[in-house]
């Protein structure tokens, strides 16, 4: 008989934490919950009228939660009870009916985040997230004025979020880098960061079976467990260091071609230069852009500059992280893109025979390969007709996809490594590479669309 007092072994079922307290006849059981499934429960619980700011699978996308559900529906500043990322029963109750409660403002969300995102596509805007920069003003919108009625709102609401948005930023890293002395100091301290990254004695074959973990299925908690603790002891490996210092030396032997992956035009990967205006040709390789194009780049990004360092110091840690093994400062968001460069290795939409070996990329490819246009483009390659070149155009697209799922990757974690947002959380991880593939989809079907309608063919 277990005695009165005595706390029995963890009773655990999937998404759930029990601990039963037996004190004689009585038991009582605390039940615990990890915060997300509680979050993902009540935004299914919305129902329909969420979609755009949901995954394929329902749950809501991980910038939804950050920047609309956490800061604005269940406001963690005051409410910090809700922050924990396992939460009691009560809690759990309690972020229910907040998220839930909201259902009718986050509907009307949905509805202006729709309407903003279809009238910057209109008016051709690639600048800054979208998601980043409608999800806030959407869900003031939600509230202040409930769903999107008039469409010149709309039109004025995108005027204002974009107005003036990076003029002055940009006039300020202009004047900076226009001082000789400024360039000087620059140029030399560049020249000092590349040398300074050299290659380590470790080797890679660990952290490379280790992805195989993190990009897996994980069938149950034991798993998931197991794939968050190896996922923390590849940020620790010192492997994306130095593959990315290796990727430097000719003829180093390395798993990927740069070339081929589309994050640098050339392999032995080039120092940067400072201030050389990014070609055309070069918009999609991300590790040969010069630091000027980089710091420009953020500051249009950027949601607040207040929080971002003055001109000089960013130019200054921009210099440094051009020249940190792929282009980037933290451990984490190095070891996040080579579990991009993973999965993207694994993406060919067009090709049947293709046989991805993580369980993420399958889903992935498996969601491409359904796809209209992969669809359209797949039965021209089986059909005998001559291939129009613009359909050609849209087959070197789905051909190359490994190209700018990394050019998008890397952007999203260059903005993460200027913001210090940490990649720690390999669900999150998991969501990021999912959701660039989805991102990069849906531009190619946008773009195609209006390819195949211009030609007259079937969209």
């Amino acid at each position: 008989m277990t005695p009165i007092g005595s706390i029995s072994p963890p009773v655990t079922r999937r998404g759930f934490y029990s601990v039963a307290v037996s004190t004689g006849t009585d038991v009582a059981v605390a039940v615990r919950q990890p915060r997300r499934a509680v979050i993902d429960g009540a935004w299914r619980a919305i129902g329909a009228g969420v979609e755009t700011l949901s995954a394929d699978d329902g749950a809501p996308l991980t910038r939804t939660v950050k920047r609309i559900i956490d800061p604005l529906v269940l406001r963690l500043r005051v409410n910090s009870r809700y922050s924990a990322p396992v939460v009691t029963a009560d809690v759990a109750a309690e972020m229910h009916r907040e998220i839930v409660g909201q259902a009718a403002t986050l509907r009307a969300t949905a509805s202006w985040f729709e309407a903003l995102k279809r009238e910057r596509r209109r008016r051709r805007i690639t600048h800054g997230n979208a998601q980043e920069l409608y999800f806030p003003v959407s869900y003031e919108l939600g509230v202040t004025a409930g769903p999107v009625v008039d469409p010149a709102e709309v039109e004025r609401v995108l005027q204002e979020v974009h107005a003036d948005r990076d003029r002055t930023a940009i006039d300020l890293l202009t004047v900076h880098i226009g001082a000789p002395a400024v360039v000087a100091d620059l140029t030399d301290q560049l020249a000092r960061a590349w040398r300074d990254v050299r290659v380590g004695g470790e080797r890679s074959e660990s952290f490379l079976a280790g992805l195989d973990t993190v990009l897996g299925d994980a069938a149950g908690h034991a798993a998931s467990v197991t794939r968050t603790r190896v996922w923390s002891a590849l940020v620790a490996d010192p492997a994306p260091y130095n593959l990315g210092a290796a990727v430097r030396v000719a003829g180093a032997a390395m798993p990927w071609s740069l070339v081929e992956l589309g994050l640098s035009a050339s392999q032995p990967q080039r120092c940067p230069d400072l201030t050389r205006v990014t070609r055309t040709g070069d918009t999609e390789r991300p590790l040969d852009r010069s630091v000027v194009d980089r710091v420009r780049a953020t500051l249009r990004r950027a949601m607040d500059r207040d929080e971002l360092p003055d001109i000089s110091l960013l130019c200054a840690e921009e210099v440094d992280r051009s020249c940190a093994p792929w282009g980037l400062l933290g451990e984490d968001r190095q070891a996040t893109l080579l579990a991009g460069i993973e999965v993207a290795v694994d993406l060919a939409p067009l090709d049947p025979d293709a046989r991805p070996r993580h369980g993420l990329s399958a889903r992935i490819q498996a969601r491409l390969r359904k796809e209209a246009y992969v669809l359209h483009a797949r039965r021209y390659l089986a059909g005998d007709a001559a291939v129009h070149p613009r359909q050609q155009q849209v087959i070197d697209d789905l051909a190359a996809f490994r190209r700018p799922y990394l050019s998008r990757l890397w952007a999203r974690l260059h903005g993460r490594d200027v913001w210090q947002d940490p990649c720690a959380d390999v669900d999150e991880v998991r969501g990021l590479l999912d959701g660039v593939a989805r991102s990069v989809s849906l531009d190619h079907r946008q773009r195609i669309k209006a390819m195949l309608g211009a030609d007259g063919g079937p969209s």
